[in-house]
C-alpha cells in the first residue's frame, strides 16, 4: 500500500490541512471508519466501492461510491467495502473549511456523506487528469483546483478557528472555552453552528474521543482496557469511556485493542474488518 500526505499549501490554508494519496491493496474487503476532527474530499480514482451506514438493514443502507464525495464531520463511524485495488486522492478540511469554498450552510453535510459535485463543481473532471498520476502530480492539481475555487475575500472567524484549535488539542468545557474567547456560550455555540455546521460540545466529544484512540491504538501489545485506557483521554470514569467509544466506534474498547493490535497503530482510525458485523 502506497499512502503519502503533504500539508496544504499556504493558500489554501487554514481551510485544508493535508492533501493525501492512497493506492494499493485494502488489508481487509472492509473497514471501519471512525469519526475524526476533519472533513474529507475524496477522488475515487478506482472501481466503484460501498459505504455502509451502521444499524440494520445493511444492504438498504449501503451506497456506491463510483467518483468525487465530500464526506462532512462524523458523529458515528461508517463502514466501507473497498474493491480489489484502492486509489484515492483527497483533502483534509478543517471544520470550518468548507465555508471558504461554497456559501451552503456547513449544518448541510455535517453526519453526510454527499456527492462532490453538489459542492465542489467540476472535481470530478479531475478524474482523467489523475488516473495515472504520482503523489506530486496529483497533489498540485488537486491544490490548484481547489485554490481556484477559494471564495475571494472571505476569512473565517478567529474566535471559530480558535476553538477548533483547542479543542482538538484537549478537553476544555464550553464555558471556560467561550469565557477565554471573550463571548458566552451561547453565541460560540452559535458561530461553530454557522462555520462548523456542529456545535462546540459535539465537537469537543469527537476530538475526545480522536485523540483517544490514536493513544490507545499505540499502546504496546498486551495492554489492556481499563485503568490504563482511562489515563490515556479525559474521560469521567470507565463505564463513560465504554459508552462513548460505542457510541463513536461500535466497538467496545477490549474489541477495538485486540483488532487494532493485531493490524498496527497505522489502522487506529481506519479500522480492517473482515466482515461487516465485525
Amino acid at each position: 500500500m502506497l499512502y503519502e500526505e503533504i500539508p496544504a499549501p499556504p493558500a489554501l490554508q487554514p481551510f485544508v490541512t493535508q492533501l493525501w494519496f492512497v493506492r494499493g491493496r485494502p488489508k481487509t474487503r472492509y473497514e471501519k471508519i471512525l469519526p475524526g476532527p476533519s472533513a474529507h474530499l475524496v477522488l475515487n480514482l478506482s472501481d466503484p466501492y460501498r459505504l455502509i451506514t451502521p444499524g440494520d438493514g445493511v444492504e438498504a443502507a449501503a451506497t456506491e461510491v463510483s467518483a468525487g464525495f465530500y464526506a462532512g464531520l462524523q458523529r458515528s463511524y461508517l463502514i466501507s467495502e473497498n474493491p480489489d485495488r484502492l486509489f484515492n486522492v483527497g483533502a483534509r478540511l478543517t471544520p470550518y473549511g468548507l465555508a471558504a469554498f461554497t456559501p451552503q450552510p456547513p449544518s448541510t453535510f455535517q453526519g453526510r456523506v454527499v456527492d462532490a459535485e453538489s459542492v465542489f463543481p467540476g472535481f470530478t473532471d479531475l478524474r482523467p487528469k489523475l488516473l495515472k498520476a504520482e503523489p506530486a502530480g496529483a497533489f498540485t492539481v488537486l491544490a490548484t483546483f481547489l485554490a481556484d475555487r477559494i471564495r475571494k475575500g472571505y476569512q473565517p472567524d478567529p474566535r471559530t478557528v480558535d476553538a477548533v484549535e483547542t479543542l482538538a488539542e484537549r478537553d476544555v468545557e464550553v464555558a471556560v472555552l467561550a469565557s477565554g474567547l471573550g463571548i458566552s456560550s451561547s453565541t460560540l455555540e452559535r458561530i461553530m453552528k454557522r462555520d462548523c455546521g456542529t456545535t462546540a460540545k459535539t465537537y469537543s466529544d469527537v476530538c475526545r474521543f480522536y485523540r483517544f484512540v490514536n493513544q490507545a491504538a499505540a499502546l504496546p501489545p498486551g495492554a489492556v482496557p481499563g485503568r490504563e485506557l482511562l489515563g490515556l483521554a479525559d474521560y469521567y470514569d470507565q463505564p463513560h469511556l465504554i459508552r462513548s467509544f460505542r457510541r463513536f466506534s461500535g466497538f467496545t474498547p477490549t474489541e477495538y485493542l485486540q483488532v487494532v493490535q493485531s493490524h498496527g497503530a497505522e489502522y487506529a482510525t481506519f479500522v480492517p474488518l473482515e466482515d461487516v458485523a465485525s
